[in-house]
């Protein structure tokens, strides 16, 4: 009497094996989670957990749209992420720009480069693991001021996925001194960094004109379906060149004189892109811009005290004389500040 054979059990593929072959699947068809499930014969539970890690280590996987069941996808033959190879020095570098970035901890850029690290370190050699432990004592940042930006970590995850897909957006932003947020229609162009802060500047619907959000004041993000493109007049560089700070006003000639104890920090520093520095006989320093901001910049000249004297225009002149009055006038009264 013949015994028929049993069927040869399912391979249990271990992590590492399943997700190449998942890899593999989804850069061949779209499948869903329980196209999935089937075919390596795991839960879908597990599923979600693997198409996590696929995302997480940075493979672009792609949600598709609409209603019904979704469906995952890779692009047509794709082949995985070559492999980094990293001197100790790149990443010495990955790791200054993370220090650089400490001011944004708790939001996803920082978390994000931090996975970026970990993914570059797991293929170093052991010589190079020694000598991590120095590598990330070796840079010491002072940022200040500094913005707590730990909970704005949604708002941060919504701007990040409308600028890289050109998603119109509906902010809820409050102004200084108002106790309700208002809405605005939003397309984002893009996120300025200035003096350790976050701004996303885009064009408003509502103004119908270039707008900019400071984003510790953004209440809440809705990503919308919408989307925009960017106007290819737009320059946004050159704009904020022409500028002295963030307050959009015309550029024009800025003269500055700087005592001669004072004329090294001058010198050795740029602070505006179309800054030229002319030595004077008595040691003093001439600094010229062509830049707008009077406010801006009646402020940061007040911040040298009576080393630095404005030239020209006049109305710089005036702005620093007023802030100058009215503080010693503050001084004068003999109350304190309310």
């Amino acid at each position: 009497m013949m015994v028929a054979q049993r069927g040869r059990r399912p391979r249990a593929y271990s992590q590492a094996d399943r997700l190449a072959r998942m890899l593999r699947a989804l850069a061949s068809r779209s499948m869903t989670v329980r196209d999935l499930a089937e075919a390596f014969e795991v839960t879908k539970r597990q599923v979600y957990r693997d198409l996590g890690r696929i995302h997480e280590e940075g493979h672009p996987l792609e949600q598709s749209d609409g209603d019904g069941e979704k469906t995952w996808r890779l692009p047509l033959g794709y082949k995985g992420l070559p492999p980094i190879m990293v001197s100790p020095y790149e990443l010495m570098a990955l790791h200054f720009a993370k220090r650089h970035l400490d001011y944004l901890t708790g939001t996803p850029f920082v978390e994000d480069l931090g996975s970026l690290i970990k993914k570059v370190e797991v293929g170093l050699s052991h010589r190079v693991v020694n000598h991590l432990a120095r590598i990330n004592q070796v840079f010491l940042p002072r940022s200040v001021p500094v913005r707590n930006y730990v909970g704005q970590k949604v708002v941060l995850k919504q701007l990040q996925k409308a600028l890289l897909l050109q998603c119109t957006v509906v902010l809820q932003h409050r102004r200084p001194g108002y106790d309700e947020p208002a809405e605005h229609r939003v397309d984002p162009y893009v996120l300025l960094l200035y003096q350790f802060g976050l701004y996303l500047v885009g064009y408003s619907h509502r103004a119908q004109a270039l707008r900019m959000f400071a984003v510790e004041r953004i209440v809440s993000v809705e990503v919308m379906e919408d989307r925009f493109n960017l106007p290819e007049e737009l320059k946004l560089d050159q704009i904020y060149q022409s500028l002295f700070g963030l307050v959009d006003e015309p550029a024009q000639t800025v003269r500055i004189q700087f005592a001669s104890d004072v004329a090294y920090l001058v010198k050795e520093r740029r602070w505006h892109p179309s800054q030229q520095s002319e030595v004077q006989e008595d040691g003093s320093v001439i600094a010229t811009f062509i830049a707008g901001g009077v406010d801006e910049l009646a402020s940061w000249i007040l911040s040298w005290g009576p080393a630095a004297r404005v030239l020209e225009p006049q109305v710089l002149v005036e702005a620093v004389k007023a802030q100058l009055t009215g503080a010693l006038g503050r001084y004068r009264s003999g109350h304190n500040i309310d």
